[in-house]
């Protein structure tokens, strides 16, 4: 059997598709390091928890998680996030729904929810996970700032 063109150009676009998705798996809820930031401002995040608007960051760290209303994975995170702040004392975990916040997507380059920021007891951002964070990366990274 003969394959022409137009074969060829569909097994090349489904073998570049399969690489891009394995990479998007493997580099996915790994996050970043952040070396430079400035501190974010609570005030423009409009950050609410139980109904109160927040006025200060956690004493160790802050866990500020970006999510939309579509985001099938983001409830999950939160729970994950918000245990981590019963347990650890020190923490606090903030979840902001962009859905109609693209000025805070804008600013912070948010193109994938959820995206969770670390922010240190100042509220610098010292690490970025966008998706779904890998099982232990969030621990780890706390630890490194001595929040847990």
């Amino acid at each position: 059997m003969e394959l022409n063109f137009s074969s060829w150009a569909v097994i090349a676009l489904l073998g570049l598709a399969t690489l891009l998705g394995i990479g998007f798996k493997l580099f996915s809820g790994r996050g970043r390091s952040i070396t430079k930031s400035e501190a974010i401002d609570l005030s423009k995040l409009r950050a609410v928890k139980s109904g109160v608007p927040v006025k200060a960051f956690g004493k160790k760290a802050t866990l500020l998680q970006f999510s939309t209303e579509f985001c099938s994975i983001c409830p999950g995170v939160a729970r994950h996030l918000s245990q981590l702040e019963y347990r650890h004392g020190g923490l606090l975990h903030l979840e902001v729904d962009i859905t109609n916040r693209l000025d805070l997507a804008a600013h912070f380059q948010i193109s994938q929810t959820p995206t969770v920021f670390i922010l240190d007891s100042e509220g610098e951002i010292r690490f970025r996970v966008s998706g779904a964070p890998k099982p232990g990366v969030i621990q780890q990274e706390l630890a490194k700032l001595g929040a847990i």
